[in-house]
């Protein structure tokens, strides 16, 4: 094969092989809210460490594979924080982190993206999907997204008349260009 047809056949491909802008995790918020004998119970979480490789344009190329630390599960009250790490809700002991890979992303209007992501909760994993927007401002970035997950379907808990099922985690997260640290 001629080298100037070869250029042309491999071409094509700089731009899927091309490195996806990476960033850093600066700070990071992750919260949870879920009604408890008819009242809203917040929580959060700390701890994330991320991979963010996040190109708004062109999304469908990115990657973000993260996970947080369970046992800093914290709702204000130190006795069901304790509670939420025994076996029957988050199991920390065998299941110390809970992660998120992306398998796929895709743009949805300027700044709003949506991602599905495979949830590894105490070793069960489902997809999830999470609308997300991505506003860059100064030197950085921030996602900001939202999911609703069915508690039973990770085994964290029990079903309850008094527990609801549905939990809504939000998540906010600061990140800084590898490249402009």
């Amino acid at each position: 094969m001629k080298p100037s047809l070869l250029f042309l056949v491999l071409l094509p491909l700089c731009g899927v092989m091309q490195a996806q802008p990476q960033w850093q995790v600066e700070s990071a918020s992750v919260t949870f809210e879920i009604k408890n004998a008819g009242l809203r119970v917040h929580g959060s979480f700390t701890g994330l460490e991320a991979d963010v490789r996040f190109d708004p344009e062109y999304p469908e190329r990115s990657a973000i594979l993260a996970s947080i630390d369970a046992s800093t599960v914290d709702t204000g009250i130190g006795l069901r924080n304790k509670h939420l790490r025994k076996r029957e809700y988050f199991h920390v002991d065998q299941y110390p982190r809970i992660r998120m890979e992306s398998v796929r992303m895709e743009k949805r209007e300027s700044d709003t993206y949506s991602g599905t992501f495979l949830l590894d909760l105490k070793g069960i994993q489902r997809e999830v999907t999470v609308p997300f927007t991505f506003t860059p401002h100064g030197q950085g970035s921030t996602f900001m997204g939202s999911f609703m997950i069915n508690r039973l379907d990770f085994g964290v808990g029990e079903s309850s008349i008094i527990l609801a099922d549905d939990i809504t985690v939000r998540l906010t997260i600061e990140v800084l260009s590898i490249d402009q640290r």
